[in-house]
């Protein structure tokens, strides 16, 4: 095999035929936002993802072995139609579309939402209905929270930018999306599953806290929506355990699962091409991700809000 010779041109696709209609119907309106949203950020990418969110500073030089010659969407485009091992790093941003709630947009938030739990529970913080070490005296904050916005929805449909992971998927290009998301909407795009990494879990199953018993996503669900802190039923030497079933979502406090580290460890020196979308990079470890690949590899940052993160590439 010839290793000069250009690989060939993919074909044009329209991203609207991986989406389907029921998909498109559920989420016109929002849909539409997302689309303006890509366009206008995608086009502005080498001036406002550099230029504002570096405080006004002048987009980088590219560093000599860069693998783009310059900091443009244009350059980033064509790089693209290249690359074989993009990594996509997603968090909470480009779930809102959907209707499932960030934490930190001033207003729509879970953080500036959630002062009623604050007050009935006496918390010191927001924060701190995610916490393992509330959930471990008392659990039933988080699963009063958890009931409310009605996780793991059914009725919440994946937004544009699930189906745009799923197109790189689909053109054999992704290497990896690691999101930070526990909503599993990228499942139901039908992305596979070695393709995806949950940073910090989902509700796509449970573990009891006591002996350890496994529960599936459906079990987990019902758990949530009972009403009451879910109790395992397991047997442990002929009684009843009784302990409580958390879902395997990682809490503030909590390690990333093991498996995290020798993960990106390795998929980040074959990096390509690093897209972040829909977070503000304030959540380490991850938000070390642009900084750890290669510094030839090109990163587009895609967001709604400043982000104010030192990296050599944005």
């Amino acid at each position: 095999m010839d290793e000069n010779k250009e690989p060939p041109e993919r074909e044009e696709v329209n991203v609207n035929d991986y989406v389907p209609g029921s998909a498109l119907a559920a989420v016109d309106a929002k849909i539409a936002h997302i689309d303006a949203l890509f366009k206008n950020l995608l086009k502005s990418a080498a001036r406002a993802l550099v230029s504002e969110m570096r405080g006004g500073l002048p987009p980088p030089e590219p560093s000599q072995d860069s693998l783009i010659p310059e900091a443009t969407f244009e350059a980033i485009s064509s790089h693209l139609k290249k690359c074989k091992n993009v990594i996509v790093l997603t968090g909470a941003g480009i779930s809102t579309a959907a209707g499932i709630p960030d934490f930190r947009t001033p207003g729509s938030g879970l953080y500036d939402n959630v002062g009623d739990y604050i007050k009935r529970y006496n918390l010191s913080s927001a924060q701190q209905l995610f916490s393992y070490e509330l959930f471990t005296h008392d659990p039933e904050p988080f699963y009063a929270l958890a009931r409310e916005l009605k996780y793991p929805g059914e009725s919440v449909c994946p937004t544009l930018a699930h189906y745009f992971i799923k197109l790189l998927s689909d053109k054999n290009v992704l290497l990896r999306n690691y999101t930070q998301n526990i909503d599993m909407l990228q499942s139901i795009t039908g992305i596979p599953d070695e393709k995806v990494f949950e940073v910090h879990g989902s509700f796509r199953s449970g573990t009891c806290m006591s002996c350890k018993a496994k529960y599936d996503k459906e079990q987990v669900k019902s758990a949530v929506m009972s009403g009451k802190v879910p109790e395992c039923d397991e047997l442990v030497d002929g009684v009843k355990c009784c302990g409580v079933m958390k879902p395997d979502i990682v809490m503030f406090g909590e390690p990333l699962p093991q498996q995290y580290l020798c993960k990106i460890s390795c998929d980040q020196e074959k990096c390509d091409l690093l897209i972040v979308m829909g977070t503000s990079l304030q959540v380490g470890p991850v938000n070390k991700i642009p900084n750890d690949i290669p510094r030839s590899t090109p990163r587009l940052l895609i967001n709604m809000e400043e982000v104010r993160f030192q990296s050599p590439s944005f």
